[in-house]
């Protein structure tokens, strides 16, 4: 279950970044917004494929959730930046100096490393209080209001970032209840406020996620996502599920490999501005 629950997370990284390019070149044919730039996105075929796409991810993600722990998971999501700089290349014609493609070897690595600590443990099927949920809700809202003080490319994806988080925390309640009960835990679901509570956070993580890709490029923004979406579930993996701190030398490289992961993105998010003329061949 562990190891399916790892190529999951790996595979559902890959088609969230996948989808990411497409939002990113569908958001540049349309004006320039932030709260209103859905209404505009929505009437767009390919937009609105690649945001389906994006939640068949999620459904991966859900289900990798179930299977693995979240100090797992996470980190291996972050694997598809890879997948996104080599699309901001060839598709959205986006360049990138050798520290961004040092930052994106430095998430793998760090993904790696973390990943390797945690293929022993097992997933943590506790069921989180409404007042835990509500707690989660709350400080991803003010952190991302926090974050959008500044309406750059890569704050905007900060902000999204603690959205996503959220997002993370609440789609592990959803998957453990539906892998305790089957499809007869929906009801009991929708009765309760995870499903509520994610959409509530995941709608504003997803206008600020495009209105960022907007401003600064794709890989960037992304990067700037992963920061927050990645510490957080493993903190709140810890805090609120439970799962146990790996001992002896794990103890070690688990904090080492976020930090690797955490870094990298930090160089990633060195990018071009949109609109920065490509430099040229074999420039770094």
């Amino acid at each position: 279950m562990l190891l399916l629950g790892a190529g999951i997370a790996v595979v559902t990284g890959i088609a969230y970044n996948a989808a990411a390019a497409l939002q990113k070149h569908e958001t540049l044919q349309v004006p320039r917004a932030t709260a209103g730039i859905l209404v505009s996105l929505i009437k767009r075929k390919v937009w609105v494929a690649a945001t389906l796409l994006s939640v068949v991810a999620w459904v991966g993600q859900v289900a990798a959730l179930a299977l693995a722990p979240i100090a797992l998971v996470v980190p291996l999501l972050s694997i598809g930046s890879a997948v996104l700089v080599v699309l901001g290349v060839t598709y959205l014609h986006e360049r990138f100096r050798r520290i961004e493609l040092a930052g994106v070897a430095l998430i793998a690595i760090g993904a790696a490393a973390a990943g390797a600590v945690e293929t022993g443990s097992t997933a943590s099927r506790i069921h989180l209080s409404v007042a835990a949920q509500i707690l989660i809700a709350g400080l991803a809202l003010v952190a991302a209001a926090m974050a959008t003080r500044s309406s750059s490319g890569l704050a905007l994806g900060t902000a999204s970032g603690f959205g996503f988080a959220a997002v993370a925390l609440f789609s592990k309640e959803v998957g453990d209840r539906i892998a305790d009960g089957g499809l007869g835990a929906v009801p009991h679901l929708l009765a309760g406020p995870a499903p509520w509570l994610l959409a509530a956070v995941a709608i504003p993580a997803l206008t600020l996620l495009q209105a960022g890709f907007q401003r600064a490029n794709a890989a960037s923004v992304m990067a700037a996502v992963t920061v927050p979406e990645a510490i957080g579930p493993v903190l709140g993996g810890f805090a609120f599920y439970h799962e146990r701190y790996p001992h002896g030398a794990g103890a070690f490289i688990l904090p080492v490999g976020l930090v690797f992961a955490v870094t990298g993105s930090v160089l990633l998010a060195h990018g071009r501005k949109l609109g920065e003329p490509r430099p040229a061949v074999g420039s770094a």
